[in-house]
């Protein structure tokens, strides 16, 4: 008799396992879903921060035109204002930011063109490669391109000042065209800090 009943509770437990199994995968599928909702909040927080990039590049822009007319037209300048414009000469000016020079150099010029064509001697891409790109999951690695840029913008320059500088980029670079974006990401960090481009900038 025990056997027949050990049998017997057996069977019963194998009709309610359909129901424990269901219910675990409900529970996994749960967890993927909100995994995939948090992943388009990361991405739309990006997207939020690029807005805001833009944002503030514009209204840098303006403030630029405003001190300026202020100068020369009602002649009123101020130590304050001289090295206000000191700054947005430097960050706006001559400032990199590739996500913003992309839609300029696409929307205003032929792909034959000589600002198409010197695009890739700036940033080391084309612009339809940075098109291309997952920014969201580029965004410091392009915030690093940014400031090499910058070095160039406002040296006149062709190439970085030095060759390490032009082999790191060309590292990123690569990592980049390579979707490899995690590493891309983790190399950005350390290329050409405000401080060292700044160091390297006195130096030459």
């Amino acid at each position: 008799m025990s056997h027949t009943h050990i049998a017997y509770h057996s069977s019963v437990e194998d009709k309610e396992n359909p129901r424990d199994a269901s219910a675990y995968e409900g529970g996994f599928g749960f967890l993927a879903e909100m995994r995939g909702i948090l992943a388009e909040m990361a991405k739309m927080n990006d997207g939020l921060k690029d807005l805001e990039s833009h944002r503030q590049s514009h209204l840098d822009i303006r403030q630029r035109a405003v001190s300026t007319w202020v100068r020369d037209a009602l002649r009123i300048d101020t130590e304050r204002r001289k090295e206000e414009m000191l700054r947005l000469n430097k960050d706006v000016i001559h400032g990199g930011d590739v996500r913003s020079d992309v839609m300029v150099v696409t929307e205003r010029y032929r792909k034959n063109s000589t600002a198409w064509q010197s695009f890739r001697t700036l940033y080391g891409l084309t612009p339809d490669n940075v098109n291309d790109f997952d920014q969201p999951k580029c965004y410091r690695s392009l915030q690093a391109l940014d400031r090499a840029a910058s070095i160039l913008l406002r040296n006149a320059r062709t190439n970085l000042l030095t060759e390490a500088m032009g082999k790191q980029r060309e590292d990123l670079v690569a990592l980049l065209l390579e979707e490899k974006y995690e590493e891309a990401e983790k190399m950005s960090s350390t290329f050409l800090s405000e401080n060292e481009s700044s160091v390297a900038e006195e130096k030459f």
